[in-house]
């Protein structure tokens, strides 16, 4: 909780850095390549760099169990629910860079504070992607899909294999999510997703599928990363439109004036429409939230348009607009978590003086 407000972190996932997770075809040194990168990119530079919350590279390499990602997120942090996204790029990882199976873990052993996305890929099977949508939407395991541009598969170029989600070949995904009764899509943009040109890593195209879909609503994931300009603008065309901040929302601690900036402009534009959200276990959470909860929009940013950080635009960020988006009443959701086995935990957690990420750092030293 924030101020007795609910804190939903927007983006989880799961990270397995395993080295049995690795394709064999891969080399070791793309595959540490790779973890190096969103180290370099997601943790090092954005992570609080005290009270412990920062990790050396073999700390991070060593990914997380589902009993450490619980106790981050709902023991060492005031996250209250968290929505679990599944990432697959299983050109590289054997069972996803954030498997599903983990994601599912995560709910099964908080149901009341986990929402799922499981990722959806159209580059692949097009038939079993769509099975896999209803058969995870049947087992009651689906709040709204997340999309990728890319798969992670080279084209005939050598360039990241990509499309567009202003393609109406990929609208029979999203007819078949609201068929089964999801409304709910999140889609990766902003963060570079390979070498080379950037084009599908743009978020104008989401207008698109927004403006063919309005009873649906289409998250931008890392809005404000980059693109800023065409994130707020697509959010005034389009209400169904929300900016999901991970990644963006990080920069709060170590980096204001770019959050000030970059957020204020998505709050000046549509304030209802913008989501906090981490990444964790890129980075963990509770920093942000404190930077968030302390930072002001200074007079220089307010006298340029940008608004005031209100305790109630605060509230709306940190949960009350995720909360609205999928359709469901604050207060009902506090009532589900008020006395649960993690809300003794964070109690108990806050006056033990124990350090953050503690329990991993037990395992990694055990060997």
């Amino acid at each position: 909780m924030w101020n007795d407000n609910l804190v939903i972190d927007a983006v989880g996932h799961t990270y397995d850095f395993s080295v049995d997770n690795r394709r064999p075809n891969v080399p070791i040194e793309g595959y540490d390549g790779f973890i190096e990168w969103l180290y370099g990119y997601g943790h090092a530079p954005l992570e609080s760099t005290s009270n412990g919350y920062l990790l050396s590279l073999d700390e991070f390499r060593g990914g997380w169990t589902t009993e450490e990602l619980l106790t981050m997120f709902f023991v060492e942090s005031d996250v209250d629910m968290v929505a679990m996204h599944a990432v697959n790029f299983f050109d590289l990882f054997i069972r996803g860079a954030n498997p599903w199976e983990q994601c599912v873990a995560v709910k099964e052993a908080a149901p009341h504070r986990t929402f799922l996305y499981p990722a959806v890929d159209p580059l692949s099977n097009r038939g079993e992607e769509l099975e896999k949508m209803a058969q995870r939407v049947e087992a009651g395991l689906v709040d709204g899909f997340k999309f990728y541009p890319v798969n992670g598969l080279p084209d005939f170029r050598g360039a990241a294999l990509s499309y567009s989600f202003a393609d109406e070949s990929i609208f029979p995904f999203f007819e078949h999510a609201r068929a089964l009764g999801v409304t709910h899509i999140a889609v990766h943009k902003a963060v570079p997703t390979a070498p080379g040109p950037h084009h599908q890593d743009r978020p104008d195209d989401v207008s698109a599928a927004a403006a063919a879909f309005p009873d649906m609503t289409f998250e931008v994931v890392h809005s404000g990363w980059a693109f800023l300009e065409d994130c707020a603008f697509q959010m005034q065309m389009n209400p169904n439109i929300y900016a999901n901040l991970e990644t963006t929302a990080n920069t709060a601690g170590r980096m204001p004036r770019r959050f000030l900036k970059s957020v204020g402009l998505l709050l000046a534009v549509a304030p209802k429409q913008v989501l906090f959200g981490t990444g964790a276990p890129l980075g963990h959470p509770q920093p942000v939230i404190e930077a968030i909860s302390d930072i002001h929009m200074p007079d220089d940013l307010l006298q340029e348009g940008l608004p005031a950080l209100t305790d109630e635009l605060k509230a709306d960020l940190f949960g009350g607009n995720f909360a609205r988006m999928l359709g469901l009443d604050v207060a009902e959701l506090k009532k589900k978590i008020a006395g649960d086995e993690f809300s003794t935990r964070r109690s108990d957690w806050l006056s033990s003086g124990e350090k953050p990420w503690a329990l991993k750092r037990a395992r990694i030293a055990a060997g």
